[in-house]
This record gives structure tokens, sequence and C-alpha cells, in this order.
């Protein structure tokens, strides 16, 4: 699953996960940084491959070496459409309880503005002001 999240392969990565006899274990396994075929896929901004993760069961809750999860990592991408579609399946709040760095600070250093502006409107009470793990 990895490998087809690298080449943006689709088609394949359906195939792998709909014909594997465990295709949990397939689609969970880690790369040398910890990260799944959903987080790889998030990082590198592949839609395709997410939603197909996402549909086979990938774990959603899954954190990276780097304590990043699916959430920080499509943030980083920049890709709003992924960070969406993620929201479908864990709440924005539930995210960021278990990263180290909140998505919204990830959109602020990548300075991914509409990203900042979405997050601030899901905050519950809007906050202006960005807080990390130091204050």
């Amino acid at each position: 699953a990895l490998n087809c999240v690298a080449q943006d392969d689709a088609v394949s990565l359906r195939i792998i996960c709909s014909q594997a006899d465990n295709y949990q274990q397939n689609i969970d396994d880690l790369d040398m940084y910890g990260n799944t075929a959903l987080l790889k896929a998030c990082y590198m901004g592949r839609f395709e491959c997410a939603r197909i993760l996402l549909d086979f069961g990938a774990d959603i809750h899954a954190v990276n070496y780097f304590g990043q999860n699916a959430l920080t990592l499509a943030t980083y991408a920049g890709h709003l459409v992924l960070v969406t579609e993620l929201l479908r399946y864990r709440t924005y709040k539930d995210f960021n309880l278990s990263s180290l760095i909140p998505a919204i600070c990830v959109a602020a250093m990548r300075k991914h503005k509409a990203l900042e502006d979405y997050f601030r409107s899901l905050e519950a009470k809007g906050a202006q002001d960005l807080h990390t793990v130091h204050g």
C-alpha cells in the first residue's frame, strides 16, 4: 500500500486492498518514519489514495514517529479537500488532541491561509490566538 501511494497508483492500491487476505495489516504497515499508507497519502496530498484507504478501514488514529496525524499531514500539504474528507471520519478536536502540533499551527507555519480560516471556523470560540505546546 505504501508503494502504491508513493507512485500515486490508486488502481493498484484498490486491488491490493480488496484482494489481500488481511488487508488491514497491509494498509497499516509502517515506513521508516512511522507513516501508514494513509499518513503518507495525506502528506503527499494524494486525495484518491486517501479515500480508498479510508474506505478499506485504514487507521484514522495513526500517528507517526514525529507526532503527526493525518490531519496535520494533509494540512502540511495544503490540501483543503483532503482535510474536509478526513474530518468526516474524526473530529477536529480529536485530531488535535493526538498531535504534537495543532493543525491550525501547521497551516500558519506553511502560510496556508484558507486552511487557517477553515480551522478557525471549526473552533468553538473562534479563538484568534494560535497556541502550541509551548504556550
